[in-house]
């Protein structure tokens, strides 16, 4: 009886084994097995993207488009959420098991593209009846995610939305400091007059800027304490308007070689480091709280911040009282530049349903989808026919703003297959030169010496100049002996 219990026991443990061995195969490499197996006809095409719930509405309403012109091609939604969306397709096409249709970001782009799993879309513009004239969409959204490949332009995704920064400002603290925005008659960007201060955002200045942030810094009860601050200092690449703008760069227009340094480089970390340290307009994190960019300015704590059309729908959803201002210029009637990025829809190399894939992204560009688009104001649409519908929709504000900026002054960002490479090291040099220690704060010099001392950075890319490349990386190694 004993022996026959035993027996009972260990085949019973065996089978439980076995069984956990099969679930744990299964839920690794089921992604996988499905790939290979013979396509399923009825299988629904997988499309994944991510967003708030403002976006999720806006893809559920495209989609109900698309199922009513296709009613034949059933669509699974991937809707990542809560999760780093990058690192999670990433995986999925290492796995080959990605969807079929899938919305990816600019910056990211060059890096995954090499890897050979974004279909080469530059034959299916041209499917009869499935057209899509790229030249009808913005240009820079377009560039964004191709690439000349030995003297022919290789398209590898199609661009749907995408937007640049302006300056957003919060009109009850402008009438609270005595200021209003027109148009004024001579050079200056910012006169007093009369009834208080008027600024000209077609016509001021960095300088003027700096000044306009300090007469928006309030201290109403005289506690030495500001109640209102004037600009809430962004990250380094909501940064790049006033970096461009400063006459500074980060690479070559080749994306070649770096160009993170020299005087105007110095001079636009100086003044981000002002802002906040120096002039005392930008809260720090403790003055600020945990209330993040756009709580603290409709809250009214900030007066401006830099941001791109994905801030409307909130401010949208609240009362405050909000538009938006162009990026100052670096000199009265000079250059001005801001940052535009984009986002498009690719499809996956090892996709069954190519053929339903292209048909969905032809959807996605075409004019009633990119009119919907323009309603939920989160983006300005890629096709240029809908930037109307999109400066329209919203009459509370001069949304067309954005759209002025596109068109006129917009620059694409530095992106090369190594952008998460040199993010990295943007944010280490930039977190030490903001760092509310000023024991530990670096000097900008200190700053580039290192962001230049990065040496799998400097492997992948010479400097323009590395005579003055070696005297940063001086500073910051006499910065890390403890000198000054």
């Amino acid at each position: 009886m004993e022996f026959l219990i035993l027996r009972l026991a260990i085949m019973l443990r065996a089978s439980f084994v076995m069984l956990l061995a099969v679930a744990l195969g299964y839920w690794m490499f089921a992604d996988t097995v499905r790939h290979h197996m013979p396509a399923d006809e009825s299988a629904p095409l997988r499309v994944s993207f991510w967003g708030g719930y403002e976006e999720y509405r806006m893809w559920k309403e495209m989609l109900a488009s698309f199922a009513k012109a296709y009613p034949h091609i059933p669509v699974k939604t991937e809707y990542l959420v809560g999760v780093r969306y990058e690192g999670k397709i990433q995986q999925l096409l290492v796995a080959n098991a990605a969807p079929d249709v899938i919305l990816f970001q600019d910056e990211p782009f060059p890096g995954f593209v090499n890897s050979g799993k974004f279909e080469d879309l530059t034959p299916y513009v041209k499917t009869p009846g499935e057209e899509i004239a790229l030249g009808e969409f913005w240009e820079t959204s377009v560039k964004s995610f191709g690439r000349d490949e030995g003297g022919s332009w290789r398209q590898y995704g199609v661009p749907i939305w995408g937007g640049c920064n302006l300056v957003l400002y919060n009109k009850e603290c402008f009438q609270r400091a005595r200021v209003r925005v027109g148009r004024l008659p001579g050079p200056a960007g910012l006169i007093k007059d009369g009834q208080g201060w008027v600024v000209d955002d077609d016509r001021w200045t960095v300088a003027e800027f700096v000044r306009l942030c300090e007469i928006l810094t309030l201290d109403e009860d005289g506690d030495g304490r500001a109640e209102q601050f004037g600009f809430l200092l962004p990250g380094f690449i909501y940064w790049l308007p006033w970096h461009w703008g400063m006459g500074a760069r980060v690479m070559e227009e080749d994306l070649k070689r770096i160009a993170f340094l020299g005087p105007e480089c110095e001079a636009s970390l100086q003044l981000w480091q002002d802002l906040r340290y120096k002039y005392h307009v930008s809260p720090s994190i403790a003055e600020l709280g945990t209330l993040g960019a756009g709580v603290g300015f409709f809250t009214g704590r900030v007066a401006m911040y830099s941001s791109g059309p994905w801030a409307m729908p909130f401010l949208n959803l609240t009362n405050v009282q909000y538009d938006m201002l162009h990026i100052p210029r670096r000199s009265p009637g000079g250059p001005r530049f801001t940052r535009i990025t984009w986002d498009s829809v690719v499809i996956f190399t090892g996709s069954k349903k190519k053929k339903e894939a292209w048909r969905l992204i032809h959807h996605l560009a075409s004019l009633e989808c990119q009119r919907i688009i323009a309603k939920y104001q989160r983006s300005i649409p890629a096709l240029k026919a809908a930037k109307a519908a999109f400066a329209d929709e919203n009459p509370r504000v001069q949304a067309g703003k954005f759209i002025e900026a596109a068109a006129t002054y917009a620059r694409m960002q530095p992106m090369t297959e190594h952008w998460s490479l040199m993010s990295r090291a943007w944010d280490r040099a930039t977190d030490d030169l903001q760092n509310p220690d000023s024991r530990y704060r670096l000097t900008p010099a200190e700053a580039i010496g290192q962001f230049l001392s990065d040496e799998e950075l400097m492997r992948l890319f010479p400097t323009t100049d590395e005579t003055a490349a070696d005297r940063y990386r001086a500073a910051w190694r006499q910065r890390q002996g403890g000198g000054r």
